[in-house]
């Protein structure tokens, strides 16, 4: 699905695929096979796009938000690569593949550091390693309890948009981290039932969405780059609903 926002960051998602090539996917060329099971999935998609936005509302620079975009696109690599684990009870074989799907977290996480590290962005670590604590937890109880798709977008997919928004708050120094936190889940949310058609559910993300974005204008008017998105997302489930009738 094309979205008419996702123009003004055409050549930022450029530079971020220009870089994921020549970095992690340079480094370890074993990773283009998981690369290539994430076409058509919707985070792989569509994380980066709404890292740049969120990062655009807050006014971070587009170098350090391109740069943070490709690291948030990295680390849904690595988790979906730590997905394809099985367990004993599943069959896991302990072979090359589990000792590399090991291996590319750890790899992983410390070149994420060293960039944040190269770019002064250090504060937000603890921020990401909270979200791979969060979508861990998910991973183990969904496998536990019988979740419906919802669910696992909420506790497994969503941390991820809710740390984007979150991070560019602290790296912007404009406070309400828990607050951004929040948009970021309920605007990934809307992103992720729109992609299944889940379009009652859709709505109630954008409006909760839009509740928030009121709250954190403290009465302005002003239109920027969420009330757009949020706009959007509206029109297009509204869109699909009216389709689906017909």
């Amino acid at each position: 699905m094309d979205y008419l926002f996702a123009r003004d960051y055409r050549h930022q998602l450029i530079d971020v695929e220009r870089n994921f090539k020549a970095g992690l996917l340079k480094s370890w060329p074993e990773i283009e096979t998981y690369v290539n099971r994430l076409e058509g999935d919707t985070t792989w998609d569509h994380l980066a796009l709404m890292t740049l936005v969120f990062y655009d509302h807050l006014h971070v620079d587009n170098r350090l938000s391109t740069v943070m975009a490709y690291i948030f696109k990295n680390l849904y690599l690595a988790q979906s690569i730590h997905c394809s684990i099985k367990n004993d009870e599943e069959g896991q074989e302990y072979n090359q593949d589990l000792q590399f799907a090991i291996l590319i977290g750890d790899y992983t996480f410390g070149y994420i550091m060293q960039i944040l590290l190269d770019h002064k962005a250090e504060r937000v670590l603890s921020s990401l390693a909270s979200m791979i604590c969060t979508i861990s937890e998910g991973l183990v109880r969904k496998y536990h309890q019988a979740w419906n798709t919802i669910k696992e977008i909420d506790q497994i997919k969503a941390p991820l948009y809710a740390t984007a928004f979150q991070t560019a708050a602290q790296l912007a120094g404009a406070g309400k981290e828990s607050v951004y936190y929040r948009l970021g889940h309920d605007l990934g949310m809307a992103v992720e039932l729109l992609h299944l058609g889940v379009n009652n559910q859709v709505d109630q993300y954008v409006h909760s969405s839009y509740e928030i974005l009121t709250s954190l204008k403290n009465g302005q008017t002003y239109k920027g780059v969420i009330e757009r998105v949020i706009n959007e997302l509206h029109d297009l489930a509204c869109s699909q609903e009216r389709a689906a009738v017909i």
